[in-house]
């Protein structure tokens, strides 16, 4: 009838606000998390999200983000992942797959994803838009970039509280092998 079909449309255009409205809010929550300075007092909950100076390649502290102290590690490292995510790589998908023990150290796997509109395509020829194998692995200075922004952001090797020993990245749930990011494709530890 058409009451019915008028309906489903008003529902589908409800579906697609409330979509379109999780998506803004989505955008909006890490740039509330993200400060370039911080003005909290208690910097305790403060951790910095690295990157490299393009010139240098040292790193450097880009900004902070906040997290909660009672949240869990995993919790704390996916929520670093979704900041890096957001911040610096266009959404990407950065997964904290696990953290897993390896002679007696804990070692935080994450998962490199590209986004789903890429998913399935092997051909590197055939991805759309950004994408970790087309953009954030090429080049020596991207690589570094990228590497030094996943690498140190997720190990944050100033951190004195509980924290994961080392980082391994996986790219599509399997060893990255790209010329530009090798370090990527190890284990690093934070000492």
């Amino acid at each position: 009838s058409k009451e019915v079909s008028t309906i489903k449309e008003e529902n589908v255009n409800l579906e697609k606000t409330v979509k379109d409205l999780n998506d803004k809010l989505s955008k909006q929550e890490p740039k509330n998390n993200i400060a370039k300075e911080p003005s909290i007092k208690d910097k305790s909950n403060l951790y910095p999200i690295y990157t490299a100076d393009t010139d240098t390649y040292k790193k450097q502290i880009d900004a902070y983000i906040y997290i909660p102290k009672e949240l869990e590690l995993k919790q704390k490292l996916d929520t670093l992942a979704k900041a890096l995510s957001e911040a610096y790589f266009d959404n990407l998908p950065i997964q904290v797959v696990n953290i897993k023990d390896v002679d007696n150290k804990k070692i935080a796997v994450i998962n490199l994803d590209e986004s789903s509109e890429n998913q399935g395509i092997s051909d590197f020829s055939k991805l759309k838009g950004s994408t970790w194998a087309t953009k954030y692995f090429q080049g020596s200075t991207g690589g570094t970039i990228t590497s030094t922004q996943l690498i140190e952001t997720m190990l944050q090797r100033d951190y004195s509280g509980q924290w994961i020993d080392g980082v391994k990245f996986l790219y599509k749930n399997k060893d990255c092998n790209f010329q530009h990011v090798p370090d990527l494709c190890n284990i690093n530890y934070r000492k």
